[in-house]
């Protein structure tokens, strides 16, 4: 029998950390509402499709460069939670 054992760890960030975690949640909570935005515009019969809204994501973060403060992991991760939900 696999016993799963959990850890628990304090982060203790410096000011830096902090201002780069805070930058980057920003810009996640901002995806989430630009493609919101844009999934719900055309309405149900004109959604785009995973493919296009991934190209989409791609160049968002080349083109808005408070975007690009968001890692291309996480930005993945933002849509597929948003697709999922």
């Amino acid at each position: 029998m696999k016993v799963n054992r959990g850890h628990v760890r304090r982060l203790c960030l410096t000011p830096a950390q902090c201002a780069v975690l805070d930058k980057q949640g920003h810009a996640a909570r901002a995806m989430w509402n630009l493609l919101h935005a844009w999934w719900t515009w055309g309405g149900r019969n004109r959604r785009p499709s995973l493919k296009q809204a991934d190209e989409a994501v791609r160049q968002a973060r080349k083109d808005i460069a408070w975007l690009a403060d968001l890692p291309a992991q996480a930005a993945q991760q933002v849509l597929k939670t948003y697709v999922r939900a």
